[in-house]
């Protein structure tokens, strides 16, 4: 069973490499419907990469110059020129040249010049240039993005007019809309933070970003915990240039405060800080924040304020909703 699994991927690996080759100087040959098994096995026969089709079903793996409307290859789509529609494939779409329409493989898509529309792949998405969403389970890479990348882990573009959005780390030249926990953006903002918060933590954060948003990470000591209390936090945030020397900068971060055991105080912090230039690479900043705290350590229930605006008390957790505070300073990179 495993050699056969390999033997197609290997199959695959091969038929992708085959739009390379220059079929332009020979005519173009048109057919409603296309039935392949793999390649040269197809209604089209030995010259399938010179057709155009309407629809295409690939049973196994299938190949055309260019596809209008749907296509279908429980393994590979493989597509010399230009595609169309909707094109399914159960591992690989390629598109030689560019495209509209809709790109959904349980592996990979990669489009070598041009695609507008919706990119979706389980591993990996690849284009020149995106006009649209692109979404995967693990990267996106693209050159210009008009529209929205998102990826389990990270998106990597040069100039992006739109979102990206990543469980880990975007990066580009220029992008102002990155979400995600590191942001490494060639003519964005990059700055280290010490910071000190109502609990007695401090921490030293990494923030990241654009223009508008930004991701922070952050590690840092409690000092009113018993014991070892290892700090960790990492969240998004949002920022409201006002002139050139202050901001406003909104927050959403989780933190947790742990001794390296199973008793942890866990914390949703929202914060509203106004930040002050004081000159090019040094701000100060501060504000209120609005927390939720649950822990299941009762010995550290001196951790929690003493006028929250919520309590509630279990025989092994507790939990509070108050109002704290956060102050820091940056050096920005």
């Amino acid at each position: 069973m495993k050699t056969k699994f390999y033997s197609s991927v290997l199959l695959l690996v091969g038929i992708g490499m085959l739009p390379t080759m220059n079929v332009s100087a020979q005519p173009e040959k048109q057919s409603v419907a296309q039935i392949t098994l793999v390649p040269p096995v197809s209604t089209n026969g030995a010259n399938a990469a010179r057709y155009t089709n309407v629809f295409s079903f690939n049973v196994l793996i299938g190949i055309s110059e260019n596809e209008k409307a749907l296509t279908f290859g429980s393994l590979a789509n493989v597509i010399g020129n230009h595609s169309g529609g909707l094109q399914f494939a159960g591992l690989y779409n390629r598109v030689g040249n560019e495209g509209e329409g809709m790109l959904f493989s349980g592996l990979l898509n990669t489009v070598v010049n041009n695609y507008s529309g919706l990119q979706f792949a389980g591993l990996a998405n690849t284009t020149k240039e995106m006009k649209g969403l692109q979404f995967a389970g693990l990267a996106n890479v693209a050159g210009d993005v008009d529209g929205f990348q998102f990826a389990g882990l990270m998106n990597v573009a040069k100039n992006v007019s739109g979102v990206q959005f990543a469980g880990l780390i975007n990066v580009a030249e220029n992008s102002d809309c990155p979400i995600g926990l590191i942001n490494l953006i060639k003519n964005g903002e990059m700055g280290v933070s010490v910071t000190y918060n109502e609990m007695g933590s401090a921490m030293a954060t990494f923030r990241s970003g654009g223009k508008y948003m930004y991701g922070l990470l952050g590690l840092g000591y409690n000092f009113k915990t018993k014991g070892n209390a290892l700090v960790s936090t990492g969240g998004i945030g949002a920022r409201i240039n006002l002139t050139s020397w202050l901001r406003i900068n909104h927050e959403l971060s989780g933190e947790t405060i742990s001794n390296f055991s199973r008793e942890t105080t866990f914390r949703v912090v929202y914060a509203l800080m106004p930040a002050f230039k004081i000159s090019k690479r040094f701000e100060i900043f501060g504000g209120p924040t609005v927390n939720y705290m649950q822990t299941n350590n009762l010995k550290n229930v001196n951790l929690f304020p003493g006028h929250p605006l919520w309590k509630g008390w279990g025989t092994s957790r507790l939990q509070q909703v108050y109002l704290g505070y956060q102050v820091g300073v940056q050096i920005i990179l």
